[in-house]
């Protein structure tokens, strides 16, 4: 199972560069970051990365056509191929906090905009004219002669059914968000089944899963963290709960939504009406938190989930992501 990491979309171009050398240096698998609202744009980004870098993949999360056309998504991922010598990859997903600040939620017929956007980009060739005639996107003509380096590995964000058939039937790879381990075993033969039913082979479809890294030289900060960005986790969805919460606590947090959003909004790792022990149980359920003593324990989490199927898996990482790669690199990896 190759490790990837998650750098913070907000970091500057130059920091992107320095990070994403630093994980090169430890053979980490790629470097991603979130597709943000209030973000620099992340193929900018990551185009001092690219030259900086030789060997680790690159690319952002998650990119939805409704943000971007697909044809100008893919004159932006092409280009970025091109910078890096054909290590670029991308994830398509329907949209979210970007789509949500551009006041364009809820989208219609979002996972055929996935699947156009998917097949135009596929379709992308320096040889061939593309003419694509989508129900809700069209190329009239596309044809990057210069498009010539290895093509970008085109992943789709998913959790659900759906998308997860999408991804198998069209893209590359899929990366789930949150995927706890009581969850792994349905998710992987959710894939497998979908791999199988398009005549497709395992070995070569990437499987990544975005989980939350809080290991810090001190357990008190780490925690802090975890607490502070808990409510992106899968958007505490009650199917993450069931697990290791009592139904009156996944009513409860069902209840809460509102408050967990402003806690995260306000970067405070209280919220309101929620106790502790719910809050410790989150953090200690749906994230990797602690300090160093604990990375072992996590080093056998992660090769449970390498077990259940998974091919690669990515660390979100927030404040202080220099300590967190050399931990990766010189522990976990």
């Amino acid at each position: 199972m190759r490790i990837h990491i998650i750098i913070e979309p907000k970091a500057s171009p130059d920091t992107f560069a320095e990070l994403g050398a630093l994980a090169e240096s430890y053979g980490l698998g790629a470097v991603w970051t979130a597709n943000h609202d209030s973000a620099r744009d992340p193929f900018i980004c990551f185009t001092g990365l690219a030259r900086a870098t030789s060997k680790i993949r690159l690319g952002p999360i998650a990119i939805s056509p409704f943000e971007y056309h697909p044809l100008k998504m893919a004159n932006l991922l092409f280009a970025l191929n091109e910078l890096s010598h054909g290590r670029t990859n991308i994830v398509v997903g329907g949209g979210g906090g970007t789509l949500d600040a551009m006041g364009k939620l809820p989208v219609r017929n979002m996972l055929k905009g996935v699947r156009e956007c998917v097949e135009i980009l596929k379709g992308v060739s320096p040889d061939e004219l593309l003419k694509y005639h989508g129900e809700i996107f069209q190329v009239k003509r596309y044809k990057p002669v210069w498009a010539t380096d290895e093509p970008p590995l085109i992943y789709v964000a998913a959790s659900r059914s759906k998308m997860l058939g999408l991804a198998t039937e069209l893209a590359d790879g899929v990366m789930m968000s949150d995927v706890t381990l009581p969850l792994a075993d349905a998710a992987i033969k959710a894939v497998h089944d979908g791999l199988a039913k398009n005549d497709r082979s395992v070995n070569s479809f990437h499987v990544n899963n975005l989980y939350a890294w809080h290991v810090k030289k001190d357990k008190a900060t780490a925690i802090d963290e975890a607490k502070r960005k808990i409510w992106v986790r899968g958007l505490l969805g009650r199917l993450y709960l069931e697990p290791f919460l009592s139904p009156k606590d996944c009513d409860l947090i069902e209840s809460k939504q509102g408050a967990f959003a402003r806690s995260y909004f306000a970067n405070s790792p209280v919220v309101e009406g929620i106790s502790d022990e719910i809050m410790d149980a989150l953090v200690d359920n749906i994230t990797l938190t602690g300090d160093y003593s604990d990375v072992d324990k996590h080093i056998e989490t992660l090769k449970k989930f390498e077990a259940a199927g998974f091919t690669e898996f990515g660390f979100r990482l927030y404040e202080n992501p220099v300590e967190s790669i050399k931990l990766i690199g010189e522990v976990v990896v």
